[in-house]
């Protein structure tokens, strides 16, 4: 048999001890050396690395006691599914055991959006990271609104919305402003229900 090469990428998960947590019918799932576990079958060194890093971030952790959230089991998967949720295809915990920057989540709850602010951490591209403002203007940029909407809704100027376009699209390596509101659906900031 002759095999020719193909150029693609394979999310690590499936093929080492990398982790990627994702959300999967309203239910935090995790994908490690190819298998899918559900939260309460995730393998304890998991769960030690998340309770690990949430001792690292204190804020998160009382803003989750905030919203009543005190069980510990409850607490974990929150953390999770707010912080890292997102199927991205870059492991939130690499081979070597240590946890990755948050990506932002959709919770699909609106309920959940000040506590997801709360706990989202700034989002990853190509060429940086995007600051909150940024991740705001994305936001407003794939639902739809107009350059005049967005600067009214987020008391900012016209001048320093194009600067936010501009480092949004430099550290995407795009051009174009419908490629940034394609963008933010790739990232789950909005869907299509709320577009």
């Amino acid at each position: 048999m002759k095999l020719i090469h193909i150029n693609h990428s394979i999310p690590a998960a499936l093929v080492t001890k990398a982790v990627e947590f994702f959300i999967d019918d309203e239910e935090v799932k995790c994908l490690c050396m190819g298998m899918v576990y559900s939260f309460n079958e995730f393998p304890s060194w998991i769960l030690s690395i998340v309770k690990k890093d949430m001792r690292r971030n204190k804020d998160a952790v009382n803003a989750l006691v905030q919203w009543g959230i005190i069980d510990e089991m409850e607490q974990i998967r929150y953390y999770i599914a707010l912080r890292y949720g997102a199927f991205d295809n870059a492991a939130d915990i690499d081979e070597n055991g240590f946890i990755q920057a948050p990506e932002y989540v959709i919770s699909g709850k609106e309920l959940l959006t000040p506590l997801k602010e709360l706990l989202s951490d700034r989002i990853r591209l190509p060429y940086g990271r995007l600051t909150r403002r940024e991740m705001q203007v994305l936001k407003e940029i794939g639902l739809g609104l107009l350059d005049k909407e967005i600067c009214s809704k987020l008391s900012i100027s016209q001048q320093t919305l194009r600067n936010h376009k501009d480092k949004i699209s430099r550290k995407a390596g795009i051009e174009r402003k419908t490629s940034i509101g394609i963008l933010a659906y790739k990232l789950n900031m909005v869907d299509l229900k709320s577009a």
